[in-house]
């Protein structure tokens, strides 16, 4: 099967293509929502910024699959074999990837809120900058993933391997659970909660929107162009904090110190 079969097919109607054979075909900004792939061969098959919203590619062969920017939000891809694929800023909300093998998979930037990671295999996986809010990655193999400056807020990664998992500047809140055995702190990773100390921490470019970080220690902080909507800083100490093009819009300060701090617009706050 080409590409222009598959897309007469499916302007048709049809929706299951299981088992088809579309290994390199490039399938680049295509409209593929809801459509059964499950256990088609998809290798170095290119996705790019295509819609596979609520699409089944489950067990399907998808090894340095090109998903770069593509729109999989509550896609099934449990059991897929996609070992080197490129998901880089694609939106994986809510999909299903349990079971999914996603070793040295580059996800860097990707949305995998409330996504389903139950026993992946995502070791040497590239996670940096990914947003896991929410995600269950319970007994998921993070052997030397790269987790940097990742948001864990709510995620649960009870009994996972994160035997030399990069950490550093993850962003985490009291309702993230880790393995009993696991330092996040010690690993580099930040806890975003009431009265933390992060005096001197870049967070330049955080994604903070909502977070409470009530009477925390900020002095010092990198905050520039971090986005604080809706957050709650009552009471923090901001004195010579960076906030050079951060978002502050209802951001509650009250009772902040700002002393020596540089404000959005780059002035110097009294």
């Amino acid at each position: 099967m080409d590409a222009d079969e598959l897309f007469r097919r499916y302007a048709a109607g049809e929706r299951d293509f299981c088992l088809a054979e579309l290994s390199d075909t490039d399938l680049s900004g295509a409209n593929l929502s809801q459509v059964d792939f499950s256990g088609a061969n998809l290798k170095k098959a290119t996705f790019s910024r295509a819609i596979l919203s609520r699409a089944t590619l489950a067990g399907a062969s998808m090894e340095l699959t090109d998903l770069c920017e593509a729109d999989l939000r509550r896609a099934d891809l449990s059991g897929a074999e996609m070992i080197g694929a490129y998901l880089i800023a694609a939106n994986l909300s809510l999909a299903d990837l349990i079971g999914t093998n996603l070793r040295g998979a580059n996800l860097s930037l990707s949305d995998l809120i409330g996504a389903d990671l139950i026993g992946a295999e995502l070791s040497r996986a590239n996670l940096s900058l990914a947003d896991l809010r929410g995600a269950d990655m319970s007994g998921a193999n993070l052997c030397e993933a790269n987790l940097s400056s990742t948001h864990l807020y709510e995620a649960d990664l009870r009994e996972a391997n994160l035997l030399k998992a990069n950490l550093q500047k993850a962003l985490y809140n009291e309702q993230t659970k880790f393995p009993e055995w696991f330092e996040p702190a010690s690993a580099g990773a930040l806890l975003i909660a009431p009265q933390v100390c992060l005096a001197g921490i870049d967070l330049s470019k955080a994604n903070l929107p909502g977070v409470n970080l009530r009477e925390a220690n900020l002095s010092g902080t990198n905050l520039s162009q971090a986005d604080l909507v809706w957050a709650d800083l009552r009471g923090a100490n901001l004195t010579g904090a960076n906030l050079h093009g951060a978002n502050l819009s209802q951001t509650n300060l009250r009772g902040a110190n700002l002393s020596g701090a540089i404000m959005p617009d780059g002035s110097i706050h009294d």
